[in-house]
């Protein structure tokens, strides 16, 4: 048996270096039995794109939301499409209602803000492992509950756009425009890399080869009218 099955593998995506190892530091406190093991730590979504396939894929990922390049939205948004079996809890000091339910929209596991104790971060990681979730306390545990089924992490789960994720979505509506692939990227407020993995992930769904062969596989399946 591999050795790291013994280990809850852990990643921290933050911008600040001393945020991630505040983090780090946190969780070793009380790490006494061994059982979480930092894989890596990444500076935003683009560099954690990087890291996870040099150093393999954490169990739980502590995510910031408003970071450089690729923020914490658009990095939830390209896991779930890729490994969606990782938890992910949000650690962040944008801690509106409007971001918070954001996120539990898109089915993230957890939600701290950064002003946190060790405790917190165990309770946590405890509750994420069992599959209840840790949220900010004015979410009630029926709002979360109601707030994922309507969009069950965002993805479609039948229909010719079943796996699509709710910004892949979006992006289609796009597609048939005459907007440039920039133009859709500032229109969404994604980066271009982001509207790039969309197109790429799209056209290898409908086994497409151009934005046109897009456009026709749409109307002709009447995804869009």
């Amino acid at each position: 048996m591999d050795d790291t099955n013994r280990y809850t593998k852990l990643a921290f995506v933050d911008d600040h270096n001393l945020v991630r190892k505040g983090l780090i530091k946190l969780v070793q406190v009380r790490n006494t039995d061994n059982k979480y093991k930092v894989l890596f730590e990444a500076e935003n979504g683009v560099d954690f794109l990087k890291k996870i396939k040099t150093y393999g894929k954490p169990d739980i990922v502590f995510l910031d939301i408003d970071m450089p390049e690729m923020d914490g939205f658009e990095t939830v948004e390209w896991i779930y499409a890729n490994y969606s079996n990782i938890k992910i809890i949000i650690i962040s000091m944008f801690d509106s209602e409007e971001a918070v339910i954001r996120m539990i929209r898109y089915g993230v596991d957890g939600y701290i803000s950064k002003d946190l104790e060790v405790e917190d971060i165990h309770k946590a990681l405890k509750q994420v492992e069992a599959n209840q979730g840790f949220y900010p306390s004015f979410v009630s545990k029926i709002m979360v509950e109601n707030i994922k089924k309507i969009n069950n992490k965002g993805i479609i789960k039948t229909g010719p756009l079943a796996g699509v994720s709710e910004r892949q979505r979006e992006f289609l509506e796009w597609v048939p425009t005459d907007l440039t692939y920039e133009q859709i990227a500032n229109k969404m407020h994604a980066s271009p890399k982001t509207i790039d993995s969309y197109r790429k992930a799209l056209f290898n769904k409908f086994s497409v080869g151009s934005r046109q062969g897009l456009t026709r596989y749409l109307y002709k399946n009447r995804i869009l009218k």
